[in-house]
């Protein structure tokens, strides 16, 4: 980063200074977060208000390390002071030399498939549908209108 023009404004030694954590693994929608102390005024933020950065524990693992770069990334401009994803926060992230894109899509698919139950798998089609109910065959494929069948997934039980 510090050699990104983006972030030469930035004292990075304060940034550098921001705890790492992470979130539960039981976690979703998240990717990464930037925590802030209680009571910061929402008009004023700066490094020196982030009491934490959470990344999702997934992201520790070796395949997912170029997107967690990426989320790190995203996080160090919130904690820069940057709090709002407007055009402005977007052209910094932009910066970023190796956009993390298809990889946030391929994490949250990965994620759903952690906590799913059943699949509802189509017998015609091999289409398949993650669910944490079972269907009991009222389900028919969008596809081919073939019955459901339900497998079971052996994700995580909520």
């Amino acid at each position: 980063m510090a050699t990104m023009p983006e972030w030469q404004a930035v004292d990075l030694r304060t940034i550098e200074r921001v705890p790492l954590g992470v979130l539960r693994s039981g976690t979703l929608r998240r990717h990464g977060v930037t925590r802030w102390q209680a009571g910061t005024p929402r008009d004023r933020f700066s490094t020196n208000d982030v009491s934490v950065i959470d990344l999702h524990p997934h992201l520790l693992e070796i395949r997912w390390h170029a997107y967690a770069a990426h989320v790190l990334h995203h996080e160090y401009i919130h904690a820069a002071g940057h709090r709002p994803h407007d055009a402005a926060f977007r052209r910094w992230e932009s910066a970023w030399p190796f956009p993390g894109g298809e990889d946030a899509s391929s994490f949250a698919s990965f994620l759903h498939e952690q906590r799913v139950r059943w699949w509802w798998t189509c017998t015609a089609c091999d289409r398949r549908h993650g669910r944490q109910r079972r269907g009991n065959g009222r389900y028919a494929c969008r596809r081919c209108g073939a019955v459901l069948v339900d497998v079971p997934g052996g994700g995580e039980v909520a």
